[in-house]
């Protein structure tokens, strides 16, 4: 059988039939699922006429204007009409702390951590502007604590990692991180501020997938608040090998690996055996080809806790950059 390089789900009009089949809150009694989403890169927002030295090494996916833009789009459209979310409780595969939770509690206005390096200026003068919630932050605390998990919120003033930006180049900086502020500069766009409140909240350093999903499933009960938990990563990502970004030069294993995904997700049965095939995903022999570290995959363990016990449903199937939803 001819694979198709680009994935499943993988034209406008198959993913816009998966997003348009998501039940809206009427069918769902007011519970909103929980989705991984893959968060892409600093490309993904590339200034118009700005050179790029990287241009044709994403291929058709990840490429400026390419098709995981063209669904991140989409995708926040979506969200905002079907669930209106009261606020966003956001995971990145960019943030991870030991054996504690962070949680922002950045106030009025959150800041952006610029945590990638060696881009042109223009991509450190982009904005995106939303605001935080300290009722929401205290509230995901909260959560965790009724867990047994250790947790607090972090202010802005307390350091949250290196920033690449060229001018000032300060040390450490807190902000929310380019996993969240590429993709929603995509999905929310506009110059005035975005009106959900969002927080982002740190994975676990262990990068198990048996902790990150417990993590998740902690804050399960906020999805019948009116809040939407949404958890970025990537499902391949590896710089040992670039040609894996890249879906028309890629080796056939990590294509293999994206086919692996696809049938994990689909998968029939009970919930526990629709669970072991997700886990058992990190035990495949293609896993560390396409991720030599875990840090992008295992997000996907905090959205699926998050919709622990419910369906799961693929909304695309990208190459390199699935999309799905939890908690059905």
């Amino acid at each position: 059988m001819t694979r198709n390089p680009l994935g499943v789900l993988a034209s406008p009009a198959e993913w816009r039939a998966a997003l348009d089949s998501l039940p809206d809150l009427t069918a769902t009694k007011g519970r909103i699922p929980s989705f991984f989403f893959a968060h892409g890169s600093p490309i993904l927002i590339w200034p118009p006429g700005e050179p790029n030295s990287r241009e044709g090494m994403f291929g058709k996916v990840s490429a400026p204007d390419g098709l995981l833009v063209q669904f991140l789009r989409d995708f926040g459209k979506t969200l905002l009409t079907k669930y209106k979310p009261k606020g966003i409780v956001v995971f990145s595969a960019h943030w991870e702390t030991d054996n504690e939770r962070l949680v922002t509690d950045y106030g009025d206005e959150n800041p952006l951590l610029y945590d990638y390096y060696g881009f042109p200026q223009s991509l450190y003068d982009l904005t995106w502007r939303s605001r935080g919630s300290k009722q929401l932050s205290e509230r995901i605390v909260q959560e965790f604590r009724k867990a047994g998990m250790a947790a607090r919120t972090t202010p802005v003033t307390e350091p949250r990692g290196r920033d690449g930006r060229r001018i000032n180049k300060p040390k450490v900086q807190s902000g929310l991180d380019h996993g969240v502020f590429v993709p929603f500069k995509v999905m929310f766009p506009g110059d005035s501020p975005f009106e959900v409140p969002v927080v982002e909240v740190s994975i676990s350093s262990d990068l198990r997938p048996e902790t990150e999903y417990e993590i998740g499933k902690a804050l399960k009960a906020l999805r019948d608040e009116g809040l939407l938990i949404l958890s970025g990563g990537l499902t391949i990502h590896s710089f040992e090998d670039l040609s894996s970004f890249n879906e028309e030069r890629a080796k056939t294993p990590f294509h293999d690996w994206n086919q692996k995904i696809v049938d994990a997700v689909n998968k029939q049965g009970t919930p526990d055996e629709r669970k072991r095939a997700l886990f058992d995903l990190t035990k495949q022999r293609e896993f560390r080809l396409a991720h030599p570290r875990e840090e992008h995959f295992v997000p996907l363990y905090c959205a699926a806790g998050a919709g622990d016990g419910g369906e799961q449903k693929l909304l695309s199937g990208l190459y390199g950059a699935t999309t799905i939803a939890f908690g059905l």
